[in-house]
């Protein structure tokens, strides 16, 4: 936690809720604080009948769990089943999912089985909202959106979303032309799919062309009407999507983007804390330097895990900034100036290789970013050589765990790398790997008066031999971390393992499953959610969002 700066209390501003961080899952959670609220629709879900008779058990209006006959075979309350029609039972019961108690939370999420780091509430909501996605269906959601404008109960919470750059978070610094791993119905944020905003966007572009083409108007809004298949789609149009989802949603007034946080404290022993604003957010404007303090009830930790690029710590990896990098967009920078460099006529055997570190999606993006281009590839990466005695499949899916659960037709690329991996650069110009080869140091040195620069790396194999080779640029793309310097100790103990830094695979914080409350936080009203709570793809952030909010409804008077 960085040392707090002197701030006029006139310039402090008061709020109910401070979310950090504004990509999707910000996103999420400020949709559903502004009042619009999820209700089940009473269709049942296609594959789980268990699922379905605690849904409509529990939009009937029993406030406990078990405070009445249940059927033994189906867990639908006896007395109530007559009530469970198809249309509209969740909006019977004044505020739908969004007013459930948590022990109505643990009877729906209970026995769910998926993907999204086992939070049960992560995947209830991904089961109500994409039913069916893992099996490659696309079923229509279990879920509508009401607004306060609808439904004048629905509290709209006062609050506020922090963010560095525009709302969409990392997504809006990541490479545009980049395919994402998840379909674009997975990217989707509550009650806007990405497809249907897809063919909105085209029917406003088609509008303001009428006059230009007035006569094909009518035969291409028919066409557009049609939606779009699930498929992947360009990191560029998710990053506008998300950008685009916070105006339609009329949510830019509860956002304040362009800031810095850098502290998130508890108040402690001030007037402010006995009215309950438990906690201090100091920041500053990035273009102004002019800082910034926010008091508040409730604040939440949303700010991602892809800050800070992980490094090896070894001799040479911070010191030749000029050709070591661990970012990917600056690798294709680099990739750009070295083909400028060496002249597009240059064969490969003329350009030294491009060192790639890695064996996750940016590595592979790296190589066939480099391949493209025609420069040579070296690659080192973990993986043992005893695991390339398999067959190809099986060694493909070995080394990406992340992908085996998808279709080869689906990721062409990715898999034709992992090949690439298996084969060893056998078969495949412009490649070479090194498996379970090991970085010990980058080294650049001068030759012929100076005027020529050698830049070569040195590893070590599991016999302790060292092998040098010479590269033009080093890529260490080894994955990220979060950055969490506004907050004490960087965030250390709130982890599952106390002693360790907040990983989103290893170590993610530790939160009640229920309420998303950080559980090692100083002092109550400490919120986590997305990839910092181990909730890594964008299809699980509505769970947290949902458990948020239920919890702050719970425990205010409203």
């Amino acid at each position: 936690m960085q040392n707090a700066f002197e701030v006029d209390d006139n310039d402090v501003i008061y709020k109910d809720v401070v979310i950090i961080g504004n990509g999707p899952s910000g996103i999420c959670l400020s949709y559903m604080l502004a009042g619009n609220w999820p209700y089940y629709t009473g269709e049942p879900h296609p594959s789980d009948d268990m699922l379905t008779a605690r849904l409509r058990f529990c939009t009937t209006g029993n406030e406990e769990c078990g405070d009445a006959p249940e059927d033994a075979n189906t867990g639908v309350t006896t007395n109530n089943r007559h009530q469970c029609s198809k249309s509209g039972v969740g909006r019977m019961q004044n505020g739908g999912l969004a007013r459930s108690t948590r022990c109505k939370l643990e009877c729906l999420s209970s026995g769910i089985e998926g993907r999204g780091g086992g939070r049960p509430l992560a995947l209830l909501m991904d089961q109500l909202q994409h039913p069916c996605v893992d099996a490659g269906l696309d079923v229509p959601s279990l879920i509508n959106w009401s607004s306060a404008d609808e439904h004048p109960e629905h509290r709209i919470v006062d609050h506020v979303v922090l963010g560095k750059g525009q709302p969409g978070g990392a997504w809006q610094s990541m490479d545009p032309n980049v395919l994402t791993i998840s379909l674009s119905r997975w990217m989707s944020l509550p009650d806007l799919d990405l497809r249907h905003w897809e063919k909105l966007v085209e029917v406003e572009q088609l509008q303001k062309s009428v006059l230009a083409a007035k006569s094909n108007v009518h035969a291409r809004l028919e066409k557009l009407s049609i939606c779009k298949a699930s498929s992947r789609v360009s990191v560029g149009t998710v990053a506008a999507y998300y950008k685009d989802y916070v105006r339609r949603k009329g949510l830019k007034q509860y956002f304040r983007c362009g800031t810095t946080v850098t502290s998130v404290r508890p108040n402690l022993d001030s007037p402010e804390s006995k009215e309950g604003y438990n906690w201090i957010i100091d920041g500053y404007e990035n273009k102004t330097g002019k800082r910034f303090r926010y008091q508040c009830k409730r604040a939440v930790l949303a700010t991602g895990t892809t800050d800070l690029s992980n490094h090896l710590d070894i001799p040479g990896e911070n010191t030749n900034p000029k050709w070591v990098t661990h970012d990917l967009n600056d690798l294709e920078t680099r990739l750009g100036h070295l083909v400028d460099e060496c002249g597009k006529d240059s064969t490969d055997e003329q350009i030294p290789p491009v060192l790639v570190i890695g064996a996750g999606l940016s590595a592979a993006d790296a190589i066939m970013a480099a391949r493209f281009r025609g420069i040579p590839v070296l690659h080192a990466f973990r993986n043992s050589l005893s695991e390339w005695d398999k067959q190809t499949a099986e060694r493909i899916t070995t080394s990406y765990d992340r992908l085996r659960w998808l279709p080869d037709s689906i990721y062409p690329e990715y898999h034709k790398v992992y090949e690439m991996m298996a084969d060893g650069g056998t078969n495949y110009p412009l490649y070479k790997s090194l498996p379970g080869y090991t970085l010990v140091s980058l080294c650049e040195s001068r030759e012929n008066g100076d005027i020529n620069t050698r830049r070569t790396v040195t590893f070590s194999t599991s016999d302790d031999q060292l092998h040098t080779f010479e590269v033009s640029i080093a890529a260490i793309l080894i994955g990220y971390k979060p950055d969490l310097s506004y907050l004490k100790g960087g965030g250390l103990g709130l982890g599952k393992f106390a002693d360790k830094p907040i990983d989103s695979k290893s170590n993610p914080i530790q939160i009640d499953d229920f309420t998303y409350e950080v559980i090692n936080a100083p002092i109550k009203g400490l919120y986590a959610l997305g990839p910092l709570v181990g909730n890594n793809f964008v299809r699980f952030v509505l769970g947290g969002a949902l458990g948020i909010l239920a919890h702050i409804l719970c425990t205010t008077n409203t």
